[in-house]
């Protein structure tokens, strides 16, 4: 099993997505298929988000909460980052809210195939509720680069 590594990251302003409308199913496996597949048509730091809920009992579940998407960066948002300075909120329909979480950054982009495996492997080593949620963040770094991400928000 990997042990991932973890940092702490404190979210001052919320990542926003827009609901993604166009794929009509609850399985992670086919969103997360389709979401790649849209980023590797869009352009860099484009990405994409499914908020997973997880629950386990005998076993471990995982359902797609929501999931979404965010368009390459706006030059306002290239020139906020730029200046350090408050990004303006586009519109929206989901986020990360502000908040403190644990992010992980995957070393490998899992495929269709190894996600159930993957998900499962983190939701083992991230938390000991029995309940809860985790966001998988896909970002396109570059033409041919997609990073995965995990982010979980600590408790309060």
């Amino acid at each position: 099993m990997n042990n991932f590594n973890s940092i702490n990251l404190n979210l001052y302003q919320p990542i926003i997505y827009n609901k993604e409308r166009s794929i009509q199913t609850q399985d992670i496996e086919n969103i997360y298929d389709f979401l790649i597949k849209k980023l590797d048509k869009n352009g860099i730091a484009s990405e994409a988000c499914i908020k997973i809920q997880y629950s386990s009992n005998d076993s471990i579940e995982f359902n797609a909460e929501e999931f979404g998407f965010a368009e390459s960066p706006s030059q306002a948002v290239i020139d906020a980052v730029k200046e350090a300075k408050e990004i303006p909120l586009e519109n929206h329909d989901m986020e990360i809210k502000p908040g403190n979480y644990k992010f992980i950054q995957l070393p490998f982009l899992p495929t269709k195939e190894n996600l159930f495996a993957t998900l499962l492997q983190i939701a083992c080593s991230i938390t000991k509720k029995n309940n809860g949620f985790f966001y998988l963040r896909l970002l396109k770094e570059n033409s041919i680069v997609i990073l995965a991400q995990i982010i979980i928000e600590l408790e309060k």
